[in-house]
């Protein structure tokens, strides 16, 4: 279950910034537009709503857009009923950067929660995070922003659907950006949903040696020595360590971040071409490029998943590929062709190791990062790897569950050997259908797996084999009098080029009676390396012509002439 917030966080979130110290009295209370993005998640989207309604910065100065992406579970309905919410928009356009939204023809309301206002725009296509924030920022401007003065927003907080907060929080990012004008972006410490008092991201810098994210500013950042002393004495950038005070950083997450609504409208909104991943990012460093500084609060905090538990090939592919435009915006010439050049070989590489890995969409899906970034393509991936279906349906398909048949388990993860143990006894169970029967089994196991080396299951064969590549092509070449079938990879992880065997069995662990099936003969592998080379050819042309991004585009560019580097 998760922990009420208002209860759990006092230890992550002990130090208060009294109001005394940052909003003179007789200041006029700001407006804050806040912006949610949801996609069939109509429970956690209401939870967050009803975080937001017991904020203790005045819920009548809360201007609440949720941008509903299509859900197909009820969202919009479930939203109507239970919150009475005084607009319902449909925005019925093909592209979430061109806005068509219909005026209602009946208004409703007042909400139940307390807000001045609180408007469901419902999108007729799913465009991901950044198009539903972005969907949220033209609502913004259409509508509230020709309000009456006094109405109009200060800020724009962007929140996400899946998070819990104080009460405190709100508060504490307006006070904040209030105290300092220069501030155009301030963000929001994040602690672990399940273990409060855990926070797992605080301060976020650039590279641009090397185009990544880090904790830490890298060697000659500006904020190289202040960073170093704060994290020498609270004990580094997470963990569970006492934090508070501000931090000036490249980037803050947009699970939960303040914007000043004036920087906003000369900044722009963000990168259409995203659907998700980068986004924030780019935007915090298009704000820093226009002259307004990104920090973060750490006494305002939210609850959060871990972003890394929800990777995907496929999530991947939005990361990889946005962080390549990201840097157009930010490299000089020269530095941003060596930064990409790295970024695309890295690419090519990984997506080579993929295939030969037995993870041979996943490589299909690196490859394809590679050559969108080059003929950019924009938007959603339109390939994440075959469809998961029912373990044994998907085997008997592949004519897989048969007394003949060799089915190879690829086991390098310390639980390994236990989910081939549980995917065993599930394929047995669909083995006693009448005309199917119980293959035969072989673990393929890393040395340093626990267990590799004591006795396999009965009926089980097991070949132990360590990370150096002589004892990989030995073992592989010991299997040749018993080829496998068939190889089961767990998690997408795998580090033995087996290369016998027509069918690939991608397992998810946490359910592991699904799984997805691809062939893997030597004409398909024969058809990717072909389409690798091509793309080698392709990344190679685009890196020579690489030159700086430059638009007035609102969406992504620098629409006040502030163009990159």
């Amino acid at each position: 279950m998760t922990p009420d917030p208002s209860a759990t966080i006092q230890k992550a979130q002990s130090h208060a910034l009294p109001s005394e110290q940052i909003e003179p009295k007789g200041v006029r209370t700001p407006n804050v537009a806040v912006a949610m993005v949801t996609w069939n998640r109509k429970a956690m989207v209401a939870r967050v709503l009803e975080d937001l309604s017991k904020q203790t910065f005045p819920p009548d100065h809360l201007d609440v857009v949720v941008c509903d992406n299509a859900s197909t579970d009820g969202t919009l309905q479930y939203l109507r009923e239970r919150f009475n919410p005084e607009r319902i928009v449909e925005n019925p356009t093909t592209r979430a950067h061109k806005p068509a939204f219909k005026t209602p023809k009946t208004r409703s309301g007042p909400n139940t929660l307390g807000f001045r206002s609180l408007t469901i725009v419902r999108n007729m296509a799913n465009f991901g995070g950044c198009g539903g924030f972005n969907t949220d920022f033209a609502y913004i401007e259409r509508v509230l922003d020709t309000a009456r003065a006094e109405a109009r927003p200060d800020f724009v907080w962007l929140v996400d659907d899946d998070v819990r907060m104080p009460p405190e929080t709100c508060e504490r990012l307006v006070r904040t950006a209030q105290a300092d004008p220069t501030i155009g972006l301030v963000g929001t410490r994040t602690v672990h949903i399940d273990n409060p008092a855990e926070t797992i991201e605080t301060t976020i810098y650039f590279n641009p040696q090397t185009g990544l994210m880090d904790d830490h500013p890298p060697p000659g950042h500006r904020l190289e020595a202040s960073h170093r002393a704060w994290a020498a004495e609270v004990g580094g950038p997470k963990g569970e360590h006492d934090y508070t005070g501000l931090r000036e950083v490249d980037v803050v997450s947009a699970c939960s971040m303040l914007a000043r609504w004036s920087a906003v409208r000369e900044v722009g909104f963000w990168d259409w071409r995203y659907f998700i991943y980068c986004d924030d990012a780019d935007w915090c460093m298009r704000f820093a490029k226009a002259g307004h500084k990104v920090a973060l609060n750490l006494d305002a905090t939210v609850l959060h998943t871990p972003w890394h538990y929800k990777l995907t090939p496929a999530r991947l592919y939005y990361a990889q590929r946005n962080v390549i435009w990201m840097m157009e915006k930010v490299l000089p010439t020269g530095e941003l062709r060596r930064v990409v050049a790295r970024r695309m070989w890295t690419l090519l590489r990984d997506s080579m190791h993929a295939m030969l890995m037995r993870r041979q969409f996943h490589a299909e899906i690196i490859r394809r990062t590679a050559k969108d970034v080059c003929v950019g393509r924009t938007g959603k991936l339109d390939f994440e790897g075959p469809p998961t279906r029912d373990l044994g349906p998907a085997l008997d398909e592949a004519g897989l569950l048969t007394s003949s048949t060799r089915i190879a388990f690829l086991c390098n993860d310390p639980r390994s050997l236990e989910w081939a143990k549980r995917v065993r006894a599930a394929v047995r169970v669909h083995a006693t259908i009448p005309g199917k029967a119980v293959p035969k089994f072989v673990e393929i196991v890393r040395n340093d797996v626990p267990g590799a080396e004591t006795e396999p299951p009965p009926g089980v064969e097991r070949v132990v084999y360590s990370s150096r590549k002589r004892s990989r092509l030995r073992r592989m070449l010991s299997l040749l009098g018993a080829r496998p079938d068939a190889a089961i990879v767990f998690e997408q992880v795998n580090d033995f080029p087996l290369i016998f065997g027509k069918w690939n069995i991608h397992i998810d662990p946490k359910t592991l009676e699904r799984c997805q099936v691809e062939q893997a003969t030597i004409g398909t592998r024969l058809l990717f390396v072909g389409s690798w080379l091509r793309t080698c050819a392709r990344c190679a042309t685009y890196v020579a012509r690489l030159g700086p991004f430059r638009s007035n585009e609102k969406y992504g560019g620098f629409p006040r002439g502030k163009a990159s580097a």
